[in-house]
């Protein structure tokens, strides 16, 4: 006699993002079927080209579904009672947590008040697993107690600390906690990307900077879930490469046969000045490294992005 078992249900949101996007292409590719999965993908509108085009991309598997939900974390209430409803077994297994919007226009922070619905949310609904997706802060030890003095790094961390409060250090909630360095995805060709690699050589200089592919981070995000045993408790720094911004550049030349696209440095220290989260996160730069034990990490994924394969594999450049 053939029984059929109740699929676990996770609930991603900015399912149609950058993060969501890779953690959901990865559960779909990396899953196996031992656990049928249920993937509930949170977005403002799933009607969107964007959305539906998302949904016809991603590759089929025989034991993970996915639906996309509209939801909106002003509203995390309602988001829940949208996904339990959508929910065979009327209740969600897993929750993954990314925020990216510091704050709204009157300051007040959005990141940390949605950060902190969604973790209380997940408790009173019975979550099992939590995945939040932060910011690395100089590695376990120091990303744990130091907040640092850029604005949505120090909001990031209050958002931990509230996590590990309310689920009394993993007591009533399980959950692992991602802290990807800087995104090699803010390397880019249009204003903001040659913003990026105009700070990154004005201000850092020779000093390294990790990087982290998104597909990565999505990766680390599905093992956590297929895994939940051995990630529990765990804080995890992402990074795939560390380099200079004139290591980084020869090997962009090398890639792609130019120099790294880049505003003039006046241009991009004149951005610092202005935008002042983006300033304070440069100036922390400047003294601290990235925490990220990248060998480590490729040991755990031994096709772990570097910044080479990444150029070649998922970034806009082409060699020309």
């Amino acid at each position: 006699m053939s029984t059929t078992t109740t699929p676990k249900t996770i609930l991603i949101l900015g399912g149609t993002g950058n993060q969501g996007g890779a953690l959901i292409r990865a559960l779909l590719t990396t899953s196996n079927t031992n656990t049928p999965i249920q993937i509930l993908a949170v977005t403002r509108d799933p009607t969107t080209p964007h959305a539906q085009s998302l949904l016809s991309s991603l590759p089929k598997h025989p034991s993970t579904t996915i639906q996309l939900i509209q939801g909106d974390l002003s509203d995390v209430p309602a988001l829940f009672t949208t996904a339990l409803e959508a929910s065979p077994s009327n209740s969600i297994w897993g929750v993954y947590s990314v925020q990216a919007k510091p704050a709204n226009d009157a300051g007040i922070p959005l990141e940390e008040v949605q950060g902190k619905a969604v973790i209380d949310a997940s408790i009173s609904q019975n979550v099992s697993f939590f995945v939040y997706s932060s910011v690395d802060r100089g590695g376990v030890e120091m990303s744990s107690d130091n907040p640092t003095t850029v604005p949505h790094w120090a909001t990031k961390h209050r958002v931990e600390k509230h996590l590990e409060e309310k689920t009394q250090n993993g007591e009533k909630m399980r959950y692992c906690v991602l802290r990807p360095t800087a995104f090699m995805e803010n390397l880019s060709n249009d204003f903001a990307g040659k913003a990026m690699a105009a700070s990154w050589s004005a201000v850092l200089k020779h000093r390294k900077l990790q990087l982290v592919a998104i597909r990565d981070i999505g990766w680390f995000g599905a093992e956590a879930f297929l895994h939940p045993e051995e990630f529990a408790g765990t804080y995890l720094s992402l990074a795939g490469a560390e380099l200079s911004f004139e290591e980084a550049n020869q090997i962009f030349k090398e890639k792609v046969g130019s120099d790294m696209p880049a505003t003039y440095g006046c241009v991009a220290k004149a951005l610092l000045h202005v935008v002042k989260s983006l300033g304070a996160m440069f100036e922390w730069l400047k003294k601290n490294q990235g925490g990220a034990d990248v060998e480590a990490l490729r040991r755990m994924k031994p096709d772990l992005m570097d910044f080479g394969t990444w150029l070649e594999k998922d970034s806009q450049f082409r060699k020309k």
